[in-house]
């Protein structure tokens, strides 16, 4: 996808994507494949997601392939590994991208990653009202946790993560992630 002008955020959903693109001002910006091992800590994590958010009937849980309106003025739309959304701000789904940050997004680095870039990219959610993010990294087997009103936060692998006030009683033992 080769654009001369920005697009719209109308234009970008409507393109046939033969690989993973997000939109960040306008500009379409291909998004690597990552390791295995990324993938598969981020699939655990969409999975234990979508096991809390079914058993309490509280929203949405995605995977890395849902688009997320950022900023419509900026036409950014980005897709973390894996997300959540209370379902009392979106009530139902539709065949579009989803009209708003999430409430959670989690971001799995993988080998070709750079801190910069990812910490760009953390703090582009924070910024468009995402009220927690996660930052896991499989090789220093952490999670930094991101809050818009605290500092951040590293949990090791002894450690057990929660959703805080975002998915209150969700917890994970980061033990079971990192393996």
């Amino acid at each position: 996808m080769v654009a001369t002008r920005p697009m719209t955020i109308e234009e970008f959903e409507a393109e046939a994507h033969e690989r993973s693109w997000e939109l960040i001002d306008g500009e379409a910006i291909a998004v690597t494949p990552s390791a295995n091992r990324s993938v598969w800590i981020a699939g655990e994590i969409f999975a234990r997601l979508r096991d809390y958010v079914r058993a309490n009937d509280c929203g949405w849980a995605f995977t890395d392939g849902a688009g997320f309106v950022l900023f419509e003025e900026r036409a950014t739309v980005r897709s973390p590994d894996a997300a959540f959304v209370r379902r009392e701000r979106l009530p139902e789904l539709t065949d579009h991208f989803v009209p708003m940050a999430p409430d959670l997004a989690v971001e799995v680095l993988s080998p070709s990653d750079r801190i910069p870039d990812a910490l760009s990219k953390v703090a582009m959610y924070l910024q468009a009202g995402v009220q927690l993010v996660w930052l896991v990294d499989p090789l220093e087997r952490s999670v930094t946790v991101f809050r818009p009103d605290a500092s951040p936060k590293t949990l090791g692998e002894v450690d057990v993560l929660d959703g805080s006030s975002v998915l209150p009683g969700f917890t994970l033992p980061l033990a079971e992630i990192f393996i």
